[in-house]
């Protein structure tokens, strides 16, 4: 099993618990903005992470972590440029946006250079 597979697997999990945690916790989990689509995002990416890992031996992983990275990424951007439609939708905040670069650096690790 390839650091792919692993980091799908991990990331999977840790952002579906993040999901269902943020219904029940309510607009702060941790320090960390969230609302019912900001959790819903986590629960869906959080899903396909754990497909990819969990599936078939983790043959989707790779491109599922690349894909996911640049998602993550993008999402980081431009919530330290303040856009404020997405700030405001998925109600972000500074440490949301630092997760998320985070998140998006370790995953195109995996993605990108990673077996």
């Amino acid at each position: 099993m390839g650091f792919n597979t692993t980091w799908a697997k991990i990331a999977g999990v840790v952002l579906l618990l993040v999901g269902i945690l943020g219904f029940v916790m309510g607009d702060e989990l941790f320090g960390f903005g969230v609302n019912m689509l900001h959790n819903i995002v986590h629960l869906v990416t959080g899903a396909l992470f754990a497909w990819a890992g969990f599936s078939a031996g983790g043959a989707n992983a790779k491109k599922t972590n690349q894909w996911l990275s640049v998602i993550y990424i993008v999402v980081a951007i431009l919530g330290l440029l303040n856009v404020t439609f997405l700030v405001d939708l998925l109600y972000l905040n500074a440490a949301d946006n630092w997760l998320h670069i985070a998140l998006g650096v370790v995953t195109i690790g995996a993605g990108f250079w990673g077996e």
